[in-house]
């Protein structure tokens, strides 16, 4: 069985739905499933060279358009396409399931309107319309790597404090962050940096980690060790808030992108979490804003009642099993046909 995957990622996109779409492709290819990411041929740095990349170039370079009309012959000769891809509308998603039926959409605003899917996964608890024929939405479904699955905690209390502002840092966030946390006077040994592999203004970070004696990783494939030793996280509200949650971390989320606005919808009033958001502010408010989330953390910090209160939300709602979860049920789909 033929499983096509259709997602990005750039600085701009982001990690997110490249790392979460792997974690599918583990849990489809231990049911023999043969996958394939399919790549806009404009982003290949961030890709792989076993990728399948599509869009020509034309003297105005490269276009959605034709990435897309390319895609949809490949999508025909597939026997399941999964597409995680903010560039694609409901129309674009339309004509796709023309092609392609058996389609899996991964969805996070719910914001495009009606379209049609066989499957349609978001991790929050959405409603769709009746054109969604399976639909898989909840906690249960978020789509976690295989490091995360049957995870044994520590039974000690962590004590660092995990900066991790996802895979690019696309606000350039963690160096004034941690500015700012040295300027209250947090404890530099509490610090533990986390850097995506394509993290903007890595080597500035770094320099600053060394020179300041805090612990810094970068480009880590499995980060479950750093995020065992953390009582608290600051950290962007994508993917990873499903991972911290998995964990149990009491996190304040800094917002860097629109489409982290339904989840923190959802998960700061469950008290698990606070949130602060960067990405609809211009660039002169955002030394504001981090000197109000250093505040909080400094607060929370201290606030071990909350923390517990926390930790124990947060792994009630995510288990670590909802790549392995979408990939039995499909299968079995297949199965029966």
């Amino acid at each position: 069985m033929k499983l096509l995957v259709r997602a990005d990622a750039s600085v701009e996109i982001g990690m997110g739905h490249r790392v979460r779409c792997q974690a599918l492709i583990h849990a489809f290819n231990q049911f023999g499933w043969q996958c394939q990411f399919v790549v806009d041929r404009r982003y290949q740095a961030f890709a792989s060279p076993e990728d399948c990349f599509i869009g020509g170039q034309s003297e105005k370079g490269f276009t959605e358009k034709e990435c897309k009309v390319e895609f949809l012959s490949l999508a025909e000769q597939a026997d399941l396409v999964i597409l995680d891809h903010y560039g694609y509308s409901a129309e674009d998603i339309t004509v796709l399931h023309q092609h392609q039926p058996n389609l899996l959409v991964l969805d996070d605003m719910n914001d495009r309107g009606d379209f049609p899917a066989k499957w349609l996964l978001n991790p929050l608890l959405q409603g769709y319309s009746k054109q969604i024929e399976f639909p898989l939405t909840g906690s249960r479904y978020a789509l976690l790597r295989p490091a995360f699955q049957k995870l044994e905690l520590n039974q000690i209390l962590p004590q660092q404090l995990l900066i991790t502002l996802g895979g690019t840092d696309p606000l350039t966030l963690t160096l004034p962050i941690l500015n700012a946390l040295l300027a209250s006077g947090f404890p530099t040994k509490d610090i533990q940096v986390l850097l995506g592999a394509n993290a903007k203004n890595a080597d500035q970070v770094i320099g600053f980690c060394h020179h300041n004696s805090i612990a810094v990783e970068q480009g880590l494939a499995d980060v479950t060790y750093l995020m065992k030793q953390a009582k608290m996280a600051i950290s962007a509200a994508g993917g990873t808030l499903f991972e911290l949650a998995c964990m149990g971390v009491p996190t304040i989320f800094a917002q860097v992108a629109d489409n982290q606005t339904r989840s923190l919808e959802q998960h700061v009033p469950l008290d698990w979490c606070r949130s602060i958001r960067f990405d609809n502010v211009p660039e002169e408010v955002r030394q504001q804003r981090i000197e109000q989330l250093v505040e909080v953390i400094n607060r929370c910090w201290l606030d071990i009642e909350w923390q517990e209160n926390a930790r124990k939300t947060a792994r009630g709602l995510v288990d670590g099993d909802g790549a392995n979860r979408v990939a039995k049920t499909i299968n079995s789909y297949f199965a029966a046909s």
